[in-house]
């Protein structure tokens, strides 16, 4: 195993060359995950054997200095390393409490350390005071763990991924599907069901699209977007990318319950009767 198993928004890489930013076809262009100031997203990643952290960076875009030493901020932070199935050791972090060194906005990624002298590079992401024009996605699995060559995608209690994009939800589309039956060329519906489906369009990088992925396969999905919160009991994404550089159009929708169905199927004419079937009033009811 080469780069450690890892679908966190906030993705992790055994070498810091392998950040979305280095590839050659980005031309050095950074698209960075945003995230809250005086936080640190969950993620979590497999690692290549079982060893506890031994200290926490948060190094600078430019490589040039660290600006904070966060190791026992996530320790203390619910980081941890479990084993799952007898056979794979996974770095979980939660990211529910804040980060007291992380004082500035800007760019930034992590790079872990663990004691059997492995490190792991997070990629560039980018702390805002700003993220009310989000669209923010909260999803987990309450059922089971996903599982994925060489590792696993585990959900203990109280583990959530959220994702922030640049984004807001757009203009929804409204489908209608019916049942029925044709006779006589008539056509008798019997059901009824009209929905409203909701779509946001998302640019990003690889990483993200590879975040999205595990959405529609969680059984809980929160999605939030200027003021409004919506539990989305589906989820698509279309991916399309650009002609340069590392980007791509993404499209999503998903839907709610707020599905509209009339189920009410024939109702037999109140003055007449019918007596095989075929719709016809064969005899009358006084």
């Amino acid at each position: 195993m080469t780069n450690p198993v890892c679908l966190s928004p906030l993705k992790f890489y055994d070498k810091i060359a392998k950040q979305s930013h280095r590839k050659t076809y980005a031309y050095g262009h950074i698209s960075p995950l945003i995230v809250k100031l005086h936080s640190i997203p969950s993620f979590q990643f497999v690692l290549k054997q079982n060893s506890n952290l031994s200290s926490a960076y948060l190094r600078d875009k430019d490589d040039k200095r660290v600006t904070a030493d966060i190791s026992q901020s996530l320790k203390e932070g619910s980081l941890s390393v479990s084993l799952y199935d007898d056979r794979y050791y996974v770095v979980v972090f939660r990211g529910i409490f804040p980060i007291a060194e992380v004082i500035y906005e800007g760019y930034y990624y992590l790079e872990l350390i663990f004691e059997n002298g492995d490190s792991y590079y997070s990629e560039m992401f980018c702390f805002t005071n700003s993220v009310d024009d989000c669209l923010e996605i909260e999803y987990w699995n309450s059922t089971n763990n996903f599982y994925i060559k060489d590792g696993i995608i585990a959900f203990p209690e109280g583990f959530h991924f959220k994702l922030l994009l640049k984004t807001e939800i757009g203009k929804p589309e409204y489908n209608f599907e019916e049942e029925g039956t044709k006779r006589l060329g008539y056509n008798f519906i019997e059901s009824q069901v009209s929905k409203k489906i909701y779509k946001f369009n998302a640019v990003v990088p690889e990483y993200i699209c590879d975040a999205l992925r595990l959405i529609r396969l969680c059984d809980n999905k929160i999605i939030r977007s200027k003021g409004d919160e919506f539990e989305a009991i589906s989820f698509d994404m279309e991916v399309e990318w650009q002609t340069q550089g590392d980007l791509a159009s993404v499209n999503c929708e998903f839907e709610t319950d707020n599905i509209i169905a009339n189920l009410g199927g024939f109702i037999p004419d109140k003055k007449g009767g019918d007596y095989n079937s075929d719709y016809n009033n064969d005899y009358d009811i006084e």
